[in-house]
């Protein structure tokens, strides 16, 4: 037997005019969001789908951002911002001819350098805290890590359900 449970707490939700309530959360929970039997909501984390050109969007957009995309999408931004602050010291060691190129160079640094701050400061508003290195590893750990909660039910057993 299915039943409705709150995405949140895990409460069995309550119907009412087509619509669902959570008596424990106090609140109404959207249909797309209901689940079944406790399960919790499914968040997938995604490595592949973020790419450098999503952080052109403006703060506000990012802001709409799932906190797993801003992760991904800081380290692309991250190395962007190195590639162009290398790009930078070379032109700076030639001179000459190329000093426009070290100028235009140079604002996209600054861009990026922005870019960076701007993810890091979303992410430190939400969690307190922003990912000094962002590596293969801790990626793949963060994934690890969603599955395992995806995974975890809000049923809680009763001394019926228990076998001892």
């Amino acid at each position: 037997m299915v039943i409705h449970t709150c995405p949140y707490c895990g409460v069995d939700l309550k119907s009412e005019n087509d619509a669902y309530y959570c008596g424990f959360c106090e609140m109404f929970v959207a249909t797309e969001d209901v689940q079944e039997n406790g399960q919790r909501k499914q968040i997938p984390f995604l490595l592949n789908n973020i790419t450098i050109s999503d952080a052109d969007e403006n703060t506000r957009q990012l802001m709409q951002r799932s906190t797993n995309d801003l992760i991904v999408m800081l380290r692309l931004v991250r190395q962007k911002r190195t590639d162009f602050y290398n790009y930078l010291r070379v032109l700076n060691k030639a001179k000459g001819d190329f000093q426009e190129h070290a100028e235009l160079t140079g604002k996209d640094y600054e861009y990026w350098t922005r870019k960076a701050w701007v993810l890091e400061n979303i992410l430190r508003d939400r969690t307190g805290v922003f990912p000094e290195r962002i590596t293969d590893d801790y990626l793949s750990g963060l994934a690890v890590r969603a599955d395992k909660i995806n995974g975890k039910s809000m049923r809680i057993r009763t001394k019926k359900q228990q076998h001892i």
